[in-house]
């Protein structure tokens, strides 16, 4: 029995991953020719990559033989430390800020130059947009979440956004980098981000950073409303930052409480 070389099995994984990249939130229903041409893989090699993905459950497919990312990939994702901590400790509260304020309620994190929506809470007012849905990405520039992302961001993410340009999503959509960083920082002094119709049209959203035991920022909570529904956006940030400090309170809880598990763990093995 022949072992792949070292080479060949990294080309096998490195071509799965392309067609998993082939998916985004603008192409979430792809068919095999669709996935071969935007991940450059040849239409018999992408048929293959995709009929193992489909039998283990990492894609499904769905009506006119295109396909979708599977449950099975996002129920792993689930399972990273960061996300699924931060996930316990707010969904709760997330609830509760909705039952206060009546809007939309979401839980995001930074990747690279985008965010990414890990939960949302529907609310009363008309339906989210797309990347404000649990699992899509959305521009950091644009949204409240994204500006209290960037508050806590590194100097290459910065080069990366000014590399790539700031997109218009809305006539209100700050494009210009100096406007943006002073905004960020106004954010940051006064503890919670504003976006006034910047991804969509007559949408306003409040956002407020979360903090872990350690006091880094690790993640957004935000609230999304009609601007017609919201007289004053204090009505809005007052329950919201006062929600964040619960969820950065419970999720210091939680990593105290590992800490100390895998501590006491450790201990034990090491008497053993």
């Amino acid at each position: 029995m022949s072992i792949p070389s070292p080479a060949t099995d990294r080309s096998v994984v490195e071509r799965t991953l392309s067609v998993l990249g082939a998916f985004d939130t603008g192409n979430v229903r792809l068919t095999v020719s669709e996935i071969s041409r935007r991940s450059g893989i040849p239409v018999a090699t992408a048929y293959r990559i995709v009929a193992k993905l489909l039998s283990w459950g990492a894609l499904e497919r769905t009506e006119q033989n295109r396909y979708t990312i599977g449950l099975r990939l996002w129920e792993i994702a689930l399972l990273a430390p960061r996300h699924s901590d931060l996930r316990g400790a707010a969904v709760p509260h997330m609830f509760e800020l909705r039952a206060v304020t009546r809007s939309a309620v979401l839980l995001s994190v930074r990747e690279g130059d985008e965010g990414i929506c890990l939960e949302s809470v529907s609310g009363t007012a008309r339906p989210l947009h797309r990347s404000w849905s649990r699992g899509h990405r959305f521009p950091l520039h644009a949204t409240a979440c994204g500006r209290v992302l960037l508050a806590a961001a590194d100097d290459i993410t910065w080069e990366e956004i000014d590399t790539l340009g700031l997109g218009p999503h809305t006539p209100r959509t700050v494009t210009d980098p100096g406007v943006l960083r002073g905004l960020v920082e106004q954010g940051r002094r006064q503890g919670f981000a504003v976006c006034d119709g910047e991804l969509l049209d007559g949408v306003v959203e409040v956002a407020a950073p979360l903090y872990d035991a350690d006091g880094t920022a690790v993640g957004a909570v935000g609230l999304v409303a009609d601007r017609d529904r919201v007289a004053h956006v204090h009505d809005l940030t007052r329950p919201l930052l006062a929600a964040a400090g619960r969820i950065s309170r419970s999720l210091a809880l939680r990593t105290r409480a590992e800490g100390q598990h895998h501590s006491s763990t450790d201990n034990q093995r090491s008497r053993t």
